[in-house]
């Protein structure tokens, strides 16, 4: 009599073929995401950007609107700003930042105080001069108020800070236009046969329109090394606002240009008298 052994049981497996369609699978999905990552990223570094810029630009804008005096960012943040003026002279001034040690092309004024940012980043767009009108054009790098404390540019031990933590902060680029709104002539209201009361009506416009100017900010971003030079990236954004109010005058031998330097007086106009 013939005994049979037992059949080993069978086990399930995976041949070469099955194993090698799943690692092509896997392959594929994670060529995929790896494609999206970056841009997922680059997505999220845009945001950070827009906002950090966003904020600035507000912070900016107050410190220009209400003549600020002394606020320690204004220079600490600038790396400079160059103002240049074409038409009737053509002059470019360079001011440099307390923090900033980047070499800088012609005439460099060392920045030393906040008022002299807020002056010249409200410069007038055109100003009249014995010789006609000039054109000024103010330009400022900053690196972002919205920094990280490892990006900001506090001292060791009374030295300078340190460039190579300032090297990796967002920076960018700043171009301020002011210009004031032109005023009309006196009006004649000829629906008013009080000549007094159309006089203060007049007066009233006169006035306002005086003490209103606009200003823009452009920004360009982000700022980059290429070599010995800064070149700005594609990103573009402007912010406007109205300000009321005079200038006052703050020095008339601007660091040593000997150009008088104004500054927004927080939205203060002159009285309106009474003509009555």
């Amino acid at each position: 009599m013939k005994i049979q052994s037992p059949k080993a049981p069978q086990q399930a497996a995976f041949t070469l073929t099955e194993i090698a369609l799943c690692i092509a699978v896997i392959g594929i999905a994670l060529t995929a995401i790896i494609g999206v990552l970056p841009s997922g990223l680059n997505v999220q570094k845009q945001n950070r950007e827009d906002t950090l810029v966003s904020q600035d630009a507000q912070f900016l804008i107050e410190s220009i609107r209400s003549g600020a005096m002394a606020i320690p960012d204004l220079t600490n943040q600038v790396d400079f700003i160059l103002w240049r003026r074409t038409g009737a002279e053509n002059k470019e001034y360079y001011f440099r930042g307390p923090n900033f040690q980047e070499a800088l092309p012609g005439t460099v004024i060392p920045l030393t105080a906040s008022w002299q940012v807020t002056a010249l980043l409200g410069m007038p767009r055109y100003e009249a001069v014995r010789n006609g009108v000039v054109q000024n054009e103010v330009t400022a790098q900053f690196r972002t108020f919205g920094s990280p404390f490892s990006e900001k540019p506090y001292r060791d031990a009374g030295g300078l800070p340190s460039q190579a933590r300032l090297q990796t902060a967002m920076r960018y680029l700043v171009t301020a236009e002011t210009q004031t709104t032109p005023t009309r002539p006196p009006l004649i209201l000829n629906g008013y046969t009080n000549r007094n009361e159309s006089n203060i009506v007049a007066s009233q416009l006169f006035r306002i329109e005086q003490g209103m100017s606009d200003l823009r900010l452009t920004f360009q971003w982000p700022v980059f090394r290429v070599g010995a030079d800064f070149r700005t990236g594609g990103s573009r954004r402007s912010f406007r606002s109205l300000i009321r109010g005079e200038r006052d005058l703050l020095t008339t031998n601007f660091l040593g240009t000997l150009h008088p330097a104004y500054r927004f007086n927080g939205g203060r106009t002159n009285a309106i008298p009474s003509l009555n």
